[in-house]
């Protein structure tokens, strides 16, 4: 069998799902990888309508979340015998991943110049009812922190701009910025529990 094979039969005996990917779509996966187009459709119907909402949930509107959906199944499709299901990194979690990047992607052709912080996601939510935490709360805590550790904070993470770029237009050192993002984080982490 070839190095880019899995052995989803034997994954399932040995109960190896602990990625949180079920016996049921690791068989699927499996014979999708081996061509069976109707495997993967009927992991399409298992997954569609939750990528979906997840993607409609950063774009809010109807066309466009239709389109990055069709491009996300066709990417999953295209890329499938890359997966393997490992602990940390369950099926869904690698098809939110490529939704993700197809939201980033749209915000990028069509320029937007402000993400707001609600395009954050928070990865440890993405498999739940609640893809999100509150988001409000969220841009509460950002709003609270000095204005500095907000700045870094939108340009990090919501903007997914390097370091060596948010060091530009903030006019600082890199290594100043990584000191900068690590005790805003943990300032925002605080915000959060109190």
């Amino acid at each position: 069998m070839p190095d880019s094979q899995f052995d989803y039969q034997t994954a399932v005996e040995a109960e190896t799902h602990t990625s949180g990917t079920s016996a049921r779509e690791l068989l699927l996966i499996g014979q999708a990888q081996r061509g069976d187009e109707q495997a993967f459709g009927e992991l399409y119907e298992i997954w569609a309508a939750k990528v979906y909402r997840f993607i409609f949930s950063k774009v809010k509107a109807v066309p466009v979340a239709e389109d990055i959906t069709a491009d996300v199944f066709l990417k999953a499709w295209q890329k499938l015998h890359q997966y393997k299901p490992r602990t940390s990194i369950s099926f869904s979690s690698w098809l939110y991943a490529i939704a993700r990047n197809g939201v980033i992607d749209y915000y990028r052709l069509n320029q937007r110049s402000e993400l707001s912080f609600e395009d954050l996601p928070e990865m440890a939510d993405l498999e739940g009812d609640e893809l999100y935490r509150d988001q409000s709360e969220i841009e509460t805590a950002l709003t609270s922190l000095p204005e500095e550790y907000e700045k870094v904070l939108r340009l990090r993470f919501v903007e997914q701009l390097p370091i060596a770029r948010v060091a530009q237009i903030m006019k600082k050192k890199e290594d100043n910025i990584r000191a900068l993002t690590s005790r805003a984080l943990k300032k925002l982490k605080d915000q959060l529990h109190k």
